[in-house]
């Protein structure tokens, strides 16, 4: 099946859908936009592939997930796609880009695409393998915060469309408590990463693929939410944050840091979620997200396919 992936990639550089071996009736959507594969974007924009990130195969489900970093015309752009198989023809594709932050949320690291921290690299010891079981009930339990999912690993660190998060410590501090507790000269700094005791739910959420050799698990989501300020000392941009913790983020909106500047408003928006887990010894070792904004209400087709 990751053959099946590279021909994805090679069909929209080339600018040929007919690369591709289609069912007979199959289903196509770019950014949860369906068409037919030669009037979407994937197969007007893309000139190149830069980088292939990870392959994540599952042959129960017949189904391969890819992340790569393409390019369109000099710029980078962070790519995932899901690719449904039978008898060796690809039956759906569900293909996101991200081609700008706010795209995403709030992080675009497509030209880290492919480097990993060592939680996505360490060899999985004698006994330590995850069952498939074990790597559904991590899956599900990413969407329902009613689950307990597995402590993390010292070398899990939460990466973002394709690298690893730094975060400004003065957010972090406000998020998580409302208080600063350091100086104002502090760096950036990333983040062990975890499933949050509170985080958004979604019923419909779907298990894209189980690698039980690599002990990864790939779901997607639906995360109603808001595009809001993003104002820490000497940044204003704006980022996506989820229903569930928007509380959380806006006592990070202290009045002092935005006085005297234009901050943008406030507004809901949707995304659509996958998230990208390694489990092994017991432990959450490596979280990698990938989320494409779409409008405040918006639904992927595929959440609601039988």
């Amino acid at each position: 099946m990751r053959e099946l992936a590279d021909l994805l990639l090679e069909s929209m550089v080339e600018r040929d859908p007919g690369i591709v071996p289609w069912a007979d009736r199959y289903a196509v959507t770019v950014n949860s936009v369906p068409g037919a594969p030669g009037m979407l974007s994937s197969w007007r924009t893309v000139t190149g592939v830069n980088r292939v990130g990870q392959y994540v195969v599952d042959p129960v489900l017949g189904q391969v997930f890819v992340t790569a970093s393409l390019d369109e015309g000099g710029m980078p752009v962070t790519f995932w796609a899901r690719l449904k198989v039978e008898d060796g023809r690809v039956g759906e594709a569900e293909l996101s880009h991200v081609r700008a932050r706010a795209d995403g949320g709030f992080v675009m690291l497509a030209e880290e695409i492919g480097t990993y921290p060592a939680g996505w690299t360490s060899e999985i010891p004698a006994g330590g393998r995850a069952t498939r079981d074990e790597l559904e009930r991590l899956g599900r339990a990413v969407f329902d915060d009613s689950l307990t999912g597995p402590e993390p690993s010292d070398d899990c660190l939460l990466m973002e469309l394709g690298g690893v998060v730094l975060e400004d410590p003065d957010y972090i501090d406000l998020l998580m408590t409302g208080e600063l507790h350091g100086g104002t000269d502090r760096e950036k700094t990333s983040m062990k990463a975890g499933l949050m005791p509170v985080r958004p739910y979604d019923p419909d959420a779907r298990i894209v693929a189980i690698d039980e050799e690599q002990g990864i698990v790939v779901v997607t989501g639906l995360v109603p939410g808001f595009t809001s300020p993003y104002v820490v000392r000497d940044a204003n941009e704006s980022c996506f944050v989820p229903a569930a913790m928007i509380e959380q983020h806006r006592r990070t909106l202290r009045g002092d840091w935005a006085r005297g500047r234009r901050v943008v408003e406030e507004l809901p928006a949707t995304a659509v979620s996958t998230h990208v887990l390694r489990l092994h010894s017991g432990m959450l070792q490596g979280l990698h997200m990938f989320n494409c904004l779409t409008a405040a209400g918006g639904r992927s087709p595929w959440h609601d396919r039988t």
